[in-house]
């Protein structure tokens, strides 16, 4: 019995963990999402062109100098880790015998 207890306490903290390693790391990734759209300069052109131009530069670096885009692959899958800690961190919350009475 305690034995179970003690799991379930350290599962319940593993969890917990994670979800907040996560969220700190999607509100960190967040932050620098809005300073690339701040930077566009949408008000000077308009938004659709702004959004053209940054696809098209996108291309280009893309094209020209793949190394550039590290940071960017970089940011995917920090996101990615990030998710999957949120997410395998609601599945340690989960009440297992709750969900075998449910069955």
């Amino acid at each position: 019995m305690t034995q179970t207890t003690t799991n379930r306490n350290r599962k319940t903290q593993i969890g917990l963990a994670l979800i907040a390693l996560g969220t700190v790391l999607i509100l960190a990734n967040v932050g620098v999402v809005a300073n690339f759209v701040a930077t566009l300069d949408a008000q000077a052109i308009g938004a659709p062109a702004a959004a053209a131009l940054a696809i098209l530069r996108f291309l280009h670096e893309a094209a020209f100098n793949p190394a550039a885009l590290l940071p960017f692959g970089y940011g995917i899958l920090i996101l990615f880790l990030a998710f999957a800690g949120v997410f395998f961190g609601l599945i340690l919350l989960r009440d297992r015998t709750r969900a075998v009475e449910n069955a």
